[in-house]
């Protein structure tokens, strides 16, 4: 079982296993992401833009903050970003009626039409770096990933500083 130590104790930090994979999956992250970011082109999206725009379609958030909070940005942030998509005309906005506070968001007949695209892109690019993985190995891969995840979610403890 791992154990973390403290950086100061590691002696070479390239042959750790440990920094290894993490080395890897931010590689696979950002490979995924500048990939897909330049598919968006097109649909002149940038890497902010289409995972928000995408959410909304998908019904995963109706508010401003909703979508900060299942984007993991701040809601200053998603606000600038949600200015340039209704500059786009891709979304409005519109505070609710019950609460003046929130502010729901709507996607226009022009933003369902370009999210509805975006699936597709991001399909194709996760097929693209999957590309000889078998299926037992894609199951695989997606327990490994989840049981990552749960570990942390799981965990009571703060993380360490």
């Amino acid at each position: 079982m791992y154990v973390p130590q403290p950086l100061a104790k590691l002696q070479s930090l390239p042959d750790e296993p440990q920094m290894q994979i993490g080395r890897l999956m931010k590689l696979v992250f950002h490979s995924l992401v500048r990939n897909v970011d330049s598919r968006m082109q097109p649909l002149e999206l940038t890497a902010m833009q289409w995972e928000p725009l995408l959410l909304l379609a998908l019904g995963r958030a109706d508010t401003v903050a909703g979508l900060a909070r299942e984007s993991n940005v701040d809601c200053g942030a998603t606000t600038r970003m949600l200015d340039r998509l209704e500059q786009k005309q891709l979304l409005q906005r519109q505070r609710s009626a019950s609460d003046r506070r929130v502010v729901n968001l709507a996607l226009t007949d022009k933003g369902r039409a370009v999210a509805a695209e975006i699936p597709l892109v991001v399909s194709e690019e996760l097929q693209r770096h999957l590309h000889d993985f078998s299926g037992e190995e894609l199951q695989i891969l997606i327990q490994l990933l989840t049981r990552m995840l749960g570990n942390v979610t799981a965990s009571k403890e703060p993380a360490p500083q």
